[in-house]
C-alpha cells in the first residue's frame, strides 16, 4: 500500500507500472528467501536471525534518511 501510495505521489504515470512490477517482484522474492534462510540460521543458533534482523533494520534506517533528500533534488 504504501509503495503504491508512493509511485502515485512522485512518480511519472508512465513508470508507475513497470517499477511497481519489479518492486513487487523484489518484495516476493525477498518474502520467500529470507524466512528461509532465517529458518536455516535458527538451527544453527536461534539466536543469529534476531541479530541479523537487527543489523538489516539499523541498515534501513541508515537508507531511509536518504529517501527525502533525493525527494528535493528531484523537485528543485
Amino acid at each position: 500500500m504504501s509503495i503504491n501510495t508512493f509511485f502515485h505521489k512522485y512518480a511519472d504515470q508512465q513508470d508507475i507500472a513497470p517499477s511497481m512490477a519489479v518492486g513487487f517482484t523484489i518484495n516476493h522474492i525477498s518474502a520467500v528467501i529470507l524466512p528461509v534462510l532465517g529458518g536455516l540460521l535458527w538451527m544453527i543458533d536461534y539466536r543469529i536471525p534476531f541479530i541479523a534482523g537487527a543489523v538489516l533494520a539499523i541498515i534501513s534506517l541508515y537508507f531511509v534518511q536518504y529517501i527525502t533528500k533525493e525527494l528535493n533534488k528531484a523537485k528543485v
